[in-house]
């Protein structure tokens, strides 16, 4: 494990750890908003468990946010995959039709010529 892993997850661990034990009093969580005394639906929990829920939702819409964010690079990458394996199959169709003739071609960039080289050892 890296260091740098070691100095962020363990700080958090402990401040986990801490949370949890200064919250462990059981709380009513109510999800209905008009009524204080008859909750329709109610449950009494401990409050670290109220507290990490609330962290793991939060985690998760951001995660759904930023995975749907993403779409279009998504997208943009599978098109580009899909356009990649179109041209290598064109280029294998077309380089088993040519035929072979064993000469080999010195290819140079456009628009440069020829460069005569002095020879070597004062020869």
């Amino acid at each position: 494990m890296k260091l740098k892993t070691l100095f962020i997850l363990v700080p958090c661990a402990l401040i986990g750890i801490v949370l949890t034990l200064a919250n462990l009093t059981p709380v009513q969580f109510s999800l209905d908003p008009f009524s204080d005394t008859r909750p329709a639906l109610a449950v009494t929990v401990p409050l670290f468990v109220v507290i990490l829920a609330a962290f793991l939702a939060g985690l998760l819409a951001g995660g759904l946010g930023a995975w749907i964010g993403q779409g279009g690079h998504r997208r943009e990458e599978r098109v580009a995959k899909r356009e990649l394996k179109r041209v290598q199959k064109q280029t294998t169709a077309a380089n088993a039709n040519t035929p072979a003739t064993g000469t080999a071609l010195a290819l140079q960039p456009i628009g440069t010529a020829p460069v005569a080289h002095a020879p070597r050892n004062g020869g």
